[in-house]
């Protein structure tokens, strides 16, 4: 396994390096002194004793750099530092090399050539910064050693000894030259893959960061729509209750069909925004797929007459019953994309059909559902392209758009098992042109349940309810969807006030919003079940607009036994109901 090169660019791999080598030659030069002060004469060993005086002058130098509080600055002065020190250490030893080659004439020849050796190849070796700094440490020891190898009683006499030491001090030049540049190499490499490494952490912060705002947002747009939904949903189903018109009927009808399908395509924007589409999963639900068709098209039908485009509903098998266990805001959302789509494609004077198609498959129902329209066709070779993301067809361009909603489709078709295509033009239409975008899918036919037995406000045994509600007009809905209903109802408007409520009074059940002034709903629910007595523990369900996943976590983990989702769902309130009257009539 390589060893990564030190960067010695950076001031603490410059530190690090130049104090590893003064420490390692520190324990060296004090041995070659020992053994200097034991077989040379004093004038040679005072040489060796500069030379460690010099490593320890290094080391110092890089305690000092390290306390430095400018780092570009310690640098550049350690680095200039070393340089100077370098060329004291190399030019000290080199002396010494001749000082031991003059000693009793050439009997020490070989002991100079070695000191001269192990200089030069230690300053070769060494990481340079700059070209003078290699150049400062190699000459000094190269022209040293070639010196001790002449015989200068014939200077020009090349005996096999001279010729050895050039060729020998020739390799080592041209070795580490060629790694010096390596080195460098791999040093700005390391250098760059640092750079990058922070920059790729800067970017995993800063998208961590976006993360975890998109996630605050969502919340929030969640809360703050869904709240004001809930007092429309709310409104309307209880004024579908008084007596009204048929035109005001209708109007009422209108407005609750349209809140509903806007509350499941808030769910499915909400979905799709937050949701990995490798790790999306089905929300399975009866659904009335008749129903949800006719919904579909009232409620795009006046900005179909609005744009002069005729805008029905085929029902092919009216005797067949579309109720199937399926992912009802996939299917609408897939539904209104393929309508839009077909409207945005026809100019005024044509026709978009819905049509609903189905045949039983033992205990499934296969469904088939047609978006025609007499828009311009869709071409063969653009008929798999036209549902692929930002891919541009002839129809799209005259429609603009990214084509989201089609590939929106196509995922949710992959999710739920079935296919998505466009045919040409349906001979239904009377060869008007055209194109025909079709899903089909199976699902399990719903198994109608027996409907549950009305109870009258007023009988014995009504259920105590504590509703922690600050919305004056969310409180307004909760009263008008439960005022036939065998409850009493109790209002708090924040956490602290259910609290009080709750310890002074007997509920069966509580329903405890959020976001609530004076203390929140999760405060307020962690705090009962703290201080309820051993043994009993009343229902607490969370009733507010933050539905996600990890907040419903987070509910069950204050103490929440469920949640019921604003725009208040009144059929799951009921069957809540239900629930709880059933376990306290077990336990009487």
């Amino acid at each position: 396994m390589l060893k990564r090169p030190t960067d010695v660019t950076q001031l603490d791999g410059l530190v690090r390096y130049s104090r590893s080598v003064a420490l390692s030659r520190l324990a060296l030069v004090a041995v070659f002194v020992l053994l200097l002060m034991s077989f040379a004469p004093w004038h040679i060993a005072v040489l060796g004793v500069m030379e460690l005086g010099l490593y320890f002058a290094l080391f110092m130098a890089t305690e000092v750099a390290l306390r430095d509080p400018d780092p570009e600055k310690a640098h550049k002065r350690l680095a200039l530092q070393s340089d100077i020190l370098m060329l004291l250490l190399v030019s000290n030893a080199c002396w010494m090399a001749v000082r031991i080659r003059l000693w009793d004439g050439s009997e020490y020849q070989v002991e100079a050539a070695l000191l001269a050796i192990c200089v030069l190849l230690f300053a070769a070796l060494r990481v340079h910064l700059t070209r003078v700094s290699y150049v400062i440490g190699v000459v000094p020891p190269s022209l040293t050693l070639v010196w001790i190898a002449v015989d200068w009683s014939h200077p020009f006499h090349l005996d096999h000894y001279t010729l050895a030491t050039m060729l020998f001090v020739a390799a080592v030049l041209l070795v580490t030259a060629r790694q010096q540049a390596t080195d460098q190499a791999l040093t700005r490499t390391a250098r760059d893959l640092t750079r990058n490494n922070v920059a790729l952490t800067q970017a995993m912060h800063e998208a961590k960061a976006a993360n975890r705002a998109k996630s605050e947002l969502l919340a929030v747009a969640s809360h703050e729509i869904r709240t004001p939904l809930n007092a429309i949903l709310g409104f309307a189903r209880s004024l579908r209750g008084e007596p009204l018109t048929p035109r005001q009927a209708e109007l009422a009808a209108g407005v609750i069909e349209g809140g509903e399908q806007l509350n499941r395509l808030l769910d499915g924007i909400l979905d799709l925004a937050r949701a990995d589409p490798l790790r999306a999963k089905l929300d399975i639900a009866p659904v009335d797929l008749r129903a949800l068709a006719r919904s579909v098209v009232r409620v795009w039908s006046s900005h179909a007459r609005a744009i002069g485009v005729s805008l029905v509903l085929e029902d092919a098998d009216p005797a067949l019953s579309f109720h199937v266990v399926a992912d009802l805001v996939r299917l609408e959302q897939t539904l209104v994309n393929l309508v839009s789509n077909a409207l945005g494609a026809v100019s005024a004077g044509g026709k978009v059909t819905l049509r609903l198609a189905g045949a039983v498959q033992g205990g499934d129902l296969r469904v088939l559902v047609e978006v025609a329209d007499t828009g311009p066709p869709v071409p063969a070779d653009e008929r798999l392209k036209v549902f692929e993301a930002w891919e541009q067809t002839e129809r799209g361009r005259l429609q603009g758009g990214t084509g989201m909603g089609l590939k929106i489709c196509a995922q949710n078709l992959a999710l739920m098992g079935g296919e998505i295509a466009v045919d040409p033009p349906a001979a239904a239409l009377g060869g008007q042109g055209g194109a025909v975008f079709w899903f089909a899918f199976t699902a399990p036919i719903q198994r109608p349940a027996p409907a549950p037995l009305p109870r009258e406000k007023g009988e014995a045994g009504e259920i105590r309810v504590l509703a922690a509600e600050d919305n004056g007009a969310n409180r307004r809905v909760l009263a008008l969807a439960l005022e036939s209903a065998p409850v009493s109802l109790t209002f708090a408007e924040d956490g602290a006030l259910a609290l009080d409520l709750w310890r002074t009074g007997a509920f069966d059940l509580i329903l405890m919003d959020v976001k609530m002034p004076v203390l929140g709903g999760r405060d307020a629910v962690r705090e009962i079940r703290r201080a309820e007595p051993a043994g009993i523990r009343i229902p607490i369900w969370m009733l507010t607009a933050n539905v996600f996943p990890e907040d419903v976590a987070r509910y069950r983990e204050d103490g929440a036994d469920g949640v019921l989702r604003k725009p208040l769902d009144v059929a799951a309130l009921y069957a809540l109901l239900a629930d709880v009257a059933q376990a306290r009539f077990a336990a009487t």
